[in-house]
């Protein structure tokens, strides 16, 4: 649905949205990266930083449909201003990193926390009490972000994402009217082919986080599948014509492995081999991230891992 009417110069302030924050202190960091563009109105004195997080696991069970809990505070900025932190606290107890010398006030940016927990944070113009900034400007606040995992030296990164057609805390498709196309909306068309390694020896996982309206409270959902009407190939391009999907709904945030998305005779036929299928959003929309990686592996020169953003705005 395309909302109309909208008008763009009707600002709170610049919003970025780092989708996946991952920690496990001391050994899985996320080191987010935070600049200010020179010519902010002078009121905009500080930036609200709002987490919205959930422990990683349930018991031993990943936590896909758990709500996420707030966190929010709020940290001076100034004119082409960049600050970095580590969300786990690990790094430099969760202060500024990198020999910063400008004043941030106390508390730190960490997350805070020893279990291992997901989160996505939301970093937006304030004055001194958190309330909005207008800054007339929807391209003032940019981002970067980079998982570490530290135990055995690996990383990935990624860019934080700016929906500059509105500057509040709700994040919109370009197809629903908004600014965010790095995105899969729930539609046949959005549908994204993807391979994965053999799974006896790659793990590959799937980093969703649902977006849409008031995203510093609500508890977004969306469901997550293989399109097995369309095929599911293993390496040598035979077609598994009686494979199952295993839909999978993540609310707030979560990531779902392969050998979820499969029912035990699919994962059979792949587990030496690999092989490609469809990556469909079937209700929702959200932001997806595919990892590969693979631990203490001789045969791959050990500990590896890559990751990349299979919401891309591209042809399937």
């Amino acid at each position: 649905m395309f909302i109309f009417g909208f008008n763009a110069r009707t600002v709170n302030a610049d919003t970025l949205l780092f989708p996946v924050i991952a920690v496990n202190p001391p050994n899985v960091t996320t080191i987010v990266s935070v600049v200010t563009r020179p010519g902010i109105p002078v009121s905009a004195t500080h930036l609200k930083y709002i987490y919205r997080y959930k422990d990683t696991y349930v018991g031993s069970t990943p936590n896909h449909g758990g709500a996420c809990s707030s966190q929010s505070f709020v940290r001076p900025t100034y004119s082409g201003d960049l600050v970095s932190f580590d969300a786990s606290g690990s790094l430099g107890a969760g202060n500024a990193l990198f020999s910063d010398t400008d004043s941030y006030g106390s508390g730190g940016f960490a997350l805070g926390g020893s279990d291992p927990q997901r989160a996505y944070l939301l970093v937006t113009h304030a004055d001194s009490t958190g309330s909005p900034v207008n800054v007339s400007n929807g391209q003032s606040l940019n981002g970067e972000a980079i998982v570490m995992d530290i135990a055995y030296g690996a990383a990935w990164g990624y860019r934080a994402i700016n929906d500059s057609t509105r500057e509040d805390y709700t994040f919109l498709s370009a197809g629903d009217g908004g600014g965010v196309w790095s995105c899969l909306p729930s539609n046949g068309y959005t549908n994204r082919r993807v391979t994965f390694f053999s799974p006896d020896e790659w793990t590959t996982r799937f980093f969703v986080t649902p977006i849409g309206s008031n995203m510093a409270t609500a508890n977004l959902s969306a469901t997550v599948r293989f399109v097995t009407s369309a095929g599911i190939y293993d390496r040598i391009g035979t077609k598994m014509t009686t494979a199952t999907s295993t839909t999978k709904d993540v609310v707030c945030t979560g990531a779902v492995d392969l050998s979820e998305l499969m029912d035990a005779s699919m994962y059979a036929n792949i587990e030496h081999m690999g092989g490609w299928t469809w990556f469909s959003v079937s209700s929702g929309t959200a932001v997806v991230y595919k990892l590969e990686y693979v631990v203490d592996d001789s045969t791959y020169g050990g500990t590896n891992n890559n990751a990349y953003l299979l919401s891309t705005y591209d042809l399937p």
